[in-house]
C-alpha cells in the first residue's frame, strides 16, 4: 500500500473509530502515523468532519418531517393515498366526536356469543342450559329457585304485555336482552357503585321503596332470601328506572334486576316459574309477577 492508496481508504474512515480493527484501515492508519504529510491530511479531514457534524446537529428538524418521510414511503409502495387534507381532518374529527349508544358494547358481545354458540336443544331449554354451565354455577341457580310449587289451578300460560287503560297495548321500550345488556355494561364499568351497601334485605327494600323504585321483596326466590345482601342501586336503561340488588353467594355474586311490568316487552310464564338461559359468560333466569319483571344474573366460573 502506498500513500495515495492509504489516503483513498482513509477518506471512508468513520470518526468514531469503528473501523480501526479492519485490517485495511489499520494499515492505512499505520501509513498516516509514519507519514507526516498523510497524518496532517488525516487530522484536517477529521477536523472538517467534526465541524460538519456539529453544523448538522445545530439544524432544527421540522416536526412534520417524520410523517412526511413515512407518507412518501407509503405512497411509493402504493398502499397509501397521501397525507390527509383539511377535509379529511374535519371528517376524522367529526367521527372522533361520535359517541356510541350506551348499550352498543353489550349488544355486540351478545351477538358474538349467539353467533358462535351451538343451537339450543328444542326438547328442553332447562336441560340444555344446565349442560352448558359449570357445576358450581348450575348448583347455585338451582338453590336459588327452591320455591314452593305454583298454586293449584293457577294459569301457567305464556302472557304478553298487559292492556293499557284505553284497551290498547302498552308501548314498552325494554326487552329482556336489552335489560341484560344494560346491566352488564353498568356492572362492568370502572366507576360502578352501589347507592346503598347493606347485608340486611329489609334495609335494602326499605331504601328502594323510599326512592320509589321497583322492590322485589314479594317475589325473591327462597334460595336468594337466605343469602346475605351486598347492596342496591337504581338501574336506568333507555330512560326506564329499574332496580339492581346484589347478593353474596360463596365465591360469587348474584344480581337481581327488577323493572316495572309495563316497561318491558316480553313473554314469560305467568306462574313465576323461571325461564333459564345464558347471556355470554352469564347464567340468567327470568320470571315475572303481576307488577314486575325479574332477571337474575350470575357470572359463570
Amino acid at each position: 500500500m502506498d500513500r495515495e492508496e492509504a489516503r483513498f481508504i482513509l477518506r471512508c474512515f468513520r470518526p468514531d473509530g469503528a473501523d480501526a480493527e479492519n485490517p485495511d484501515f489499520a494499515e492505512a492508519l499505520a501509513w498516516a502515523a509514519k507519514d507526516r504529510e498523510l497524518g496532517a491530511w488525516l487530522a484536517h479531514e477529521r477536523s472538517s468532519d467534526a465541524e460538519f457534524a456539529k453544523a448538522l446537529n445545530s439544524v432544527g428538524i421540522p416536526v412534520e418531517l417524520r410523517d412526511e418521510i413515512l407518507t412518501g414511503l407509503a405512497v411509493e409502495r402504493g398502499d397509501d393515498g397521501g397525507r390527509p387534507d383539511e377535509f379529511d381532518r374535519r371528517v376524522m374529527g367529526a367521527l372522533a366526536s361520535v359517541k356510541p349508544p350506551p348499550g352498543l358494547r353489550g349488544d355486540i358481545l351478545a351477538a358474538m356469543v349467539r353467533t358462535v354458540a351451538p343451537p339450543e336443544p328444542a326438547k328442553s331449554r332447562w336441560s340444555g342450559w344446565w349442560l352448558g354451565l359449570p357445576l358450581a354455577a348450575a348448583a347455585g341457580i338451582a338453590v336459588a329457585f327452591v320455591v314452593s310449587a305454583p298454586e293449584s289451578g293457577r294459569d301457567t300460560k305464556i302472557v304478553s304485555l298487559p292492556p293499557a287503560d284505553g284497551g290498547g297495548v302498552v308501548q314498552a321500550s325494554l326487552t329482556l336482552e336489552g335489560i341484560e345488556n344494560g346491566f352488564i355494561e353498568v356492572f362492568e364499568s370502572p366507576d360502578f357503585t352501589l347507592d346503598l351497601e347493606n347485608s340486611d334485605h329489609q334495609e335494602l327494600f326499605n331504601y328502594l321503596r323510599s326512592e320509589k323504585l321497583p322492590c322485589p321483596s314479594h317475589c325473591i326466590p327462597k334460595g336468594i332470601k337466605e343469602l346475605p345482601g351486598v347492596g342496591c342501586r337504581e338501574l336506568k336503561i333507555r330512560g326506564k328506572k329499574g332496580t339492581l340488588i346484589c347478593f353474596k353467594r360463596e365465591g360469587s355474586l348474584v344480581h337481581v334486576v327488577v323493572f316495572k311490568r309495563e316497561d318491558v316487552k316480553c313473554k314469560l310464564p305467568e306462574s313465576g316459574k323461571p325461564v333459564t338461559g345464558e347471556h355470554g359468560n352469564w347464567g340468567v333466569s327470568r320470571w315475572e309477577d303481576q307488577d314486575c319483571v325479574f332477571v337474575m344474573l350470575e357470572k359463570k366460573h
